[in-house]
């Protein structure tokens, strides 16, 4: 990305292996970052946040509460943050009534994005 002037910034946990070494290889930056503390960028400094099986029932209200709070802070006017599978818990039981789920994998996603004002 850096022939287009992009820099991406991620987190990684060397659970099984150095997926940090391999981050940083790829020429990513990377950082470790608990959901209790805040993100490490100024205000309204990034265009992009994506989040994976981070925000998930597992948190305490108040610090999903925060996170959010973060996130919107972090995020420039018009920037964008992803929400993946974190609406699965809640929208799949409806489509097991269906029976159709059987048969195939759903996935839900969320991209919202921040009010230029």
């Amino acid at each position: 990305m850096k022939e287009r002037n992009v820099t991406i910034v991620t987190t990684s946990m060397n659970l099984v292996g150095p997926f940090n070494s391999f981050i940083a290889f790829r020429g990513l930056i990377s950082m470790h970052v608990g959901v209790s503390q805040r993100l490490p960028f100024f205000k309204n400094t990034l265009d992009i946040l994506h989040s994976i099986r981070i925000l998930n029932n597992w948190i305490l209200d108040t610090m999903l509460e925060f996170t959010q709070y973060d996130i919107y802070r972090a995020l420039r006017p018009g920037g964008l943050f992803c929400l993946e599978s974190q609406l699965n818990v809640a929208y799949l039981p409806m489509l097991e009534l269906d029976r159709g789920i059987d048969k195939n994998v759903w996935y839900f996603s969320a991209l919202l994005e921040k009010p230029m004002s």
